[in-house]
C-alpha cells in the first residue's frame, strides 16, 4: 500500500483509463467478504494441504472474495459478469489453487527469505522503467501501444472503493509473479548435471546396434499348464506393493431414468397451438408481437429473412402469402411454432458504413457525441473527426471505415440503424459499447425479406410424467435395497441392464453422459460397498438415478484382496516365462545359429531395422515397449547367441549382427542441455507431492 500512499500525495485530477463510473459506485464491504454462513458451520474439511486442514468457512470466504474480484473485472468495462456453472467451477478451482499456493509455495518462499520490498513493488506497478506484464497488459493505450504513465499514476493515486480492492489484488499478483520467478531461478540453478551424467548418456547412443531375435509369446502356453498357490499371490504382492498405489476412487453400477415428455404431453401442446392459431388469425399485424410476448415460451425474433433462410416448412410458402396471414403451426424437435407475417421489405444483404464510437466509461462522452453529431450535420469532415475522437482504434485509423458487413455481424441496434435507413443517412445510436455516430456509405444485394412474429411452445414433461419416471426409479430402489445382488435382481426383473462406471474420483464433474452429478458423488463417498442408493436427482433434476457401490479405494497401497485380480495374470506370466525359458534353453543346446533355434521352436526370426542404441525408446518391429530386451541388447557383444530374456509379451532370444559408430550422436554440450531441461521443475513436483494434498471439494459441490 506504500504505492497508494505515495501517489495519493501527488495525484491531480482523477483520470480513469480503465474503470468506469459504474465500477466506482460498486462497493464491497467487509461484511460481504466475511459473511458468517450458518450452513457452513460443519466441521468437515474441504481438504488438506501440507498438514493444514482447509475448513469450509475458509474456502467459502476466499471463494466469495474471488467471485467479487471476477465481477469487478467485468465492471471495469461496464459489463455484467456472466455467472453460470462453468464460471462457478472455474472460480472454485482458482480458489483451491490459491490455497495450495498459500500453504505450499508461500510457506516455501518464507523459509527461503524470498520477498518483494515496497519500493520494488512500486517500480513494477507504477514508477519503474520496466513495468510488470500484468500492468502493461491492462494499462496499455491501444492507440499508442504504450502505457501512459501520467494516467496510470493519477489512476492509482485516486483509488477508492472496489477500484482500490482491485488494485490491491493486482499488486498481490505482481508480487506472486516476481516471487515465482525468483524461486524458479533457484530451482534452475540447483539442477546440476555432472560429467558422469553426460558421459553415461553419451555412451548410451555412441553405437548403433543391428540384431535379430525370436519370440515365444506367452499366449503360446496354455493356461491349463500353469498352477499357483495363495502364497504365490501374497509373495508377489509383498515384492511389488508400489505397483498398487491407488488414488481415492469409487466404482458403481446404476440405472438412469431421464425424464422426457410423454405422448400426452405432446398432445396437450398441440391442442394449445390450435387454440392460439385460432386467436392469432384475428389479430392485426401490428399486434402480433404483443401476442407473441404474452404466449410464447421464447422471445420472438424480429429479423427480416430472405428466401432460403427460413425452415423449409415456412420457406416454401411464406413468400406467396400476405401481411397478416398466420401460417399452420409446425414442429421442430420438442418445440411447436406458430408464425404470423408482420411485414415484407426490400432490404440489402450488406451495408457499407463508417462510425465514430464514444465509450460509456467517461460521462463527458455523451455531450461530446452530441457536439460532434451537430458538426457532422453542418458538413464537418467525418474521417478527420473519427481519427481524432473515436474510441474504436481499429476503424479510427481509417477514418471510421468499417467496410462491408452483414446484418448479423453487428449488434442489433447498430444493424437496425444501418439496414433500415437510406444510403447517405447520418445516425446516432447507443449500444452496449457506447454511443455511435454512423454514416451509411453504400448498400447492395437487395431482396424481398419477410418479418415474422413466432409463438414457440416447448413440450416439457408434465407432473404426471415426472411421477411415472419417479415410480420406475422408486421400484428399483425399493426392491434392490440392501445388497448389490438384490439391486441386480431388481433391474433384471424390469428388463434393465445396469451401467458400470469405474474409478470415479471425488473431483469428477460428470459420469458417463450425465452432468451436474454432485448428488451422486456425495452419496458414493458416504456409502459403504454393497449399499444401494435411494433415488438421486442429477442433471438439473431431469434424471433419476439408483446406484449401488460395488468398489471403493482410498489413497495409498491397495490391500491384496482388492488387487488379486491384477496379481494373478502377473503370476501366470512369470510361470509361463519359466516354462518358455526352459524350452528355449533346451533348443539352444545343439544349435549354432539363431535360425537353428527358431526351427526347433517353430518360430520365425525377425531382423531389427533401423538400428537401435541404449538411448532408444522402443524397438521398431515390436508392438510394445520392451525395455528389458532393449537394455540387454545394448550391453551385449556381437556374434554371440544370447540367453533368454523375459519381456512384456513373451520370452526373447537374440543375436547381434553388427555394432557400428552412431554418426548422429549428440555432442556433450547438447546432451547436458537436454538433461538440464529434463530436470527443470523437479523441485515443484517434489513440493506438491510432499504436501500430500487431499481435495474433498466433491463432497460439497
Amino acid at each position: 500500500m506504500t504505492t497508494l500512499e505515495t501517489l495519493r500525495t501527488k495525484a491531480g485530477v482523477f483520470v480513469s483509463i480503465v474503470i468506469g463510473i459504474a465500477l466506482l459506485a460498486f462497493i464491497i464491504n467487509a461484511d460481504t467478504l466475511a459473511t458468517a454462513r450458518a450452513i457452513f458451520s460443519s466441521d468437515d474439511a474441504i481438504g488438506k494441504i501440507a498438514g493444514n486442514a482447509i475448513s469450509r468457512e475458509e474456502f467459502e470466504n476466499l471463494l466469495e472474495y474471488n467471485t467479487e474480484l471476477y465481477k469487478i473485472e467485468y465492471m471495469m468495462y461496464s459489463q455484467e459478469a456472466p455467472m453460470n456453472d462453468r464460471v462457478n467451477e472455474n472460480l472454485q478451482n482458482k480458489t483451491w489453487q490459491d490455497l495450495i499456493s498459500k500453504y505450499v509455495r508461500d510457506s516455501e518462499y518464507k523459509k527461503l527469505g524470498l520477498e518483494i520490498s515496497e519500493n520494488e513493488l512500486t517500480d513494477l506497478t507504477v514508477m519503474g522503467t520496466t513495468l510488470s506484464p500484468l500492468i502493461t497488459q491492462r494499462f496499455t493505450n491501444p492507440q499508442t501501444g504504450t502505457v501512459d504513465r501520467d494516467q496510470l499514476q493519477n489512476f492509482v493515486g485516486t483509488l477508492s472503493g472496489p477500484a482500490e480492492i482491485w488494485w490491491i489484488e493486482i499488486e498481490k499478483q505482481v508480487t506472486d509473479e516476481q516471487l515465482l520467478s525468483r524461486y524458479s531461478q533457484l530451482d534452475t540453478k540447483s539442477n546440476y548435471v555432472n560429467s558422469l551424467d553426460v558421459e553415461h548418456s553419451l555412451n548410451g547412443e555412441k553405437n548403433n546396434i543391428e540384431f535379430s531375435y525370436i519370440l515365444k509369446d506367452y499366449a503360446s502356453v496354455a493356461d491349463s499348464l500353469i498352477s499357483y498357490r495363495e502364497s504365490d499371490i501374497k509373495n508377489y504382492y509383498n515384492k511389488n506393493k508400489q505397483k498398487y498405489k491407488t488414488t481415492r476412487s469409487r466404482d458403481i453400477e446404476f440405472v438412469a431414468f431421464t425424464v422426457t415428455p410423454s405422448a400426452n404431453d405432446y398432445e396437450k401442446v398441440m391442442y394449445k397451438m390450435e387454440e392460439l392459431q385460432t386467436k392469432m388469425d384475428t389479430i392485426a399485424p401490428s399486434a402480433m408481437y404483443t401476442f407473441v410476448r404474452r404466449n410464447s415460451d421464447v422471445p420472438s425474433d424480429s429479423t427480416y429473412y430472405k428466401k432460403g433462410e427460413l425452415p423449409a416448412v415456412l420457406d416454401s410458402v411464406v413468400f406467396n402469402r400476405n401481411v397478416g396471414d398466420v401460417l399452420p403451426y409446425y414442429q421442430e424437435g420438442n418445440t411447436y411454432n406458430l408464425a404470423g407475417i408482420v411485414n415484407f421489405r426490400n432490404l440489402p444483404d450488406s451495408v457499407k458504413a463508417d462510425h465514430i464510437l464514444f465509450k460509456p466509461e467517461n460521462p463527458a462522452n455523451f455531450a461530446k457525441a452530441d457536439s460532434i453529431f451537430d458538426l457532422l450535420k453542418k458538413g464537418a469532415n467525418f474521417a478527420n473527426l473519427a481519427k481524432e475522437f473515436s474510441d474504436d482504434p481499429g476503424s479510427a485509423a481509417n477514418g471510421g471505415e468499417l467496410g462491408w458487413f452483414a446484418f448479423k455481424s453487428m449488434v442489433r441496434p447498430f444493424s437496425d440503424s444501418c439496414f433500415f435507413r437510406p444510403v447517405g443517412s447520418l445516425i446516432k445510436v447507443k449500444t452496449q459499447f457506447g454511443t455511435h455516430i454512423i454514416k451509411i456509405r453504400d448498400a447492395k444485394l437487395y431482396n424481398n425479406k419477410v418479418q415474422l412474429a413466432t409463438v414457440k411452445k416447448n413440450v416439457t414433461p408434465s407432473q404426471e410424467t415426472y411421477q411415472t419416471f419417479y415410480a420406475q426409479a422408486n421400484k428399483i430402489a425399493a426392491q434392490g435395497k440392501g445388497s448389490v445382488e438384490r439391486f441386480r435382481a431388481a433391474c433384471a426383473a424390469e428388463g434393465l441392464q445396469p451401467r458400470v462406471e469405474n474409478n470415479i474420483t471425488l473431483e469428477s464433474k460428470s459420469i458417463a453422459q450425465y452432468q451436474q452429478v454432485s448428488n451422486l458423488i456425495h452419496w458414493m463417498y458416504e456409502a459403504k460397498e454393497g449399499d444401494v442408493s435411494g433415488i438421486l436427482e442429477i442433471d438439473d433434476k431431469k434424471t433419476y438415478i439408483v446406484a449401488t457401490l460395488v468398489g471403493s479405494r482410498d489413497a495409498g497401497i491397495a490391500p491384496v484382496e482388492k488387487v488379486k485380480s491384477r496379481i494373478i495374470p502377473e503370476i501366470v506370466k512369470e510361470k509361463k516365462a519359466e516354462y518358455l525359458i526352459a524350452q528355449m534353453s533346451e533348443a539352444t543346446k545343439d544349435a549354432t545359429t539363431i535360425d537353428d533355434v527358431a526351427t526347433k521352436l517353430g518360430v520365425s526370426v525377425t531382423s531389427v531395422s533401423p538400428a537401435i542404441n541404449f538411448n532408444s525408446s522402443y524397438i521398431p518391429t515390436l508392438r510394445t515397449t520392451e525395455y528389458k530386451l532393449l537394455g540387454a541388447v545394448a550391453s551385449s557383444p556381437e556374434n554371440k547367441l544370447s540367453e533368454p530374456v523375459t519381456g512384456e509379451i513373451g520370452v526373447y532370444l537374440y543375436f547381434i549382427t553388427s555394432i557400428t559408430e552412431n554418426p548422429q550422436a549428440q555432442t556433450p554440450e547438447s546432451i547436458k542441455s537436454r538433461l538440464e531441461m529434463n530436470n527443470y521443475s523437479t523441485l515443484y513436483r517434489i513440493l506438491y507431492e510432499k504436501a500430500n494434498i487431499v481435495d474433498n471439494r466433491g463432497r460439497f459441490y
